[in-house]
């Protein structure tokens, strides 16, 4: 699942997002498991392409580039710092706007795959009514930036269709919702989300309709 506020990302780090957009997109972070694991990569592009050299970033947007050898000059002080600084910022815009491309997913990826994630079993929420349209189960695995969570659910034939969400509950009430989804008449719904909680710090799931009428409650602890 894709957060649909992901394309302001690179924006953020870059830092080409006017004051009112920054304010907004970090309200967006502080609840949001996707985009701030999408900060935390990007935000160590610049610092790596730093340290690239001029000559070797020209040789990689160009491999046919060829590159005089670089005469003795008297030294330049700060006119040569800001000019290697300005390449390498330049450098850090074009590499992050490749991305989507795929060339430096395919670099990063090489140097540092993530290991994948190990679920626990399945547990089924249990329902409020004594008859409920819909049925969950619920598996966790925990991360460096809180708790994966992966949900199914069915739908019973003879419901009218609903909009659900799910909702993962921490410590002293606090909340964050992991997504939202049309529930269809007969319908299986699977979701990958996240929660900035751990697996310590988490203390229930609730899966609720659009109207906030609880359908569904795990109790994590």
């Amino acid at each position: 699942m894709r957060c649909e506020d992901g394309h302001d990302d690179a924006a953020y780090v870059l830092g080409a997002l006017s004051p009112a957009e920054r304010a907004a997109y970090e309200r967006h972070l502080a609840t949001c498991s996707f985009c701030r694991e999408a900060v935390a990569d990007l935000s160590r592009v610049p610092d790596m392409l730093d340290r690239l050299e001029a000559d070797e970033f020209a040789r990689w947007l160009d491999p046919d580039h060829a590159v005089e050898p670089e005469r003795p000059r008297k030294p330049q002080g700060r006119v040569k710092t800001f000019s290697v600084r300005l390449l390498s910022t330049a450098a850090s815009i074009v590499l992050i706007l490749v991305l989507g491309g795929g060339v430096f997913a395919w670099w990063w990826m090489g140097q540092q795959a993530p290991a994948e994630p190990v679920f626990g079993p399945a547990v089924a929420m249990s329902s409020i009514e004594s008859t409920s349209p819909i049925a969950a189960t619920i598996q966790l695995a925990g991360s460096e930036s809180g708790t994966k969570v992966r949900m199914q659910c069915e739908y019973s034939v003879t419901a009218e269709p609903y909009n659900f969400k799910l909702i993962a509950y921490g410590p002293d009430g606090e909340k964050e919702q992991l997504g939202s989804w049309l529930a269809r008449p007969g319908a299986e719904f699977s979701m990958d989300g996240g929660t900035r909680f751990t697996q310590g710090a988490l203390a229930r799931f609730e899966l609720v309709r659009l109207d906030n009428t609880k359908m569904l409650v795990l109790d994590v602890k």
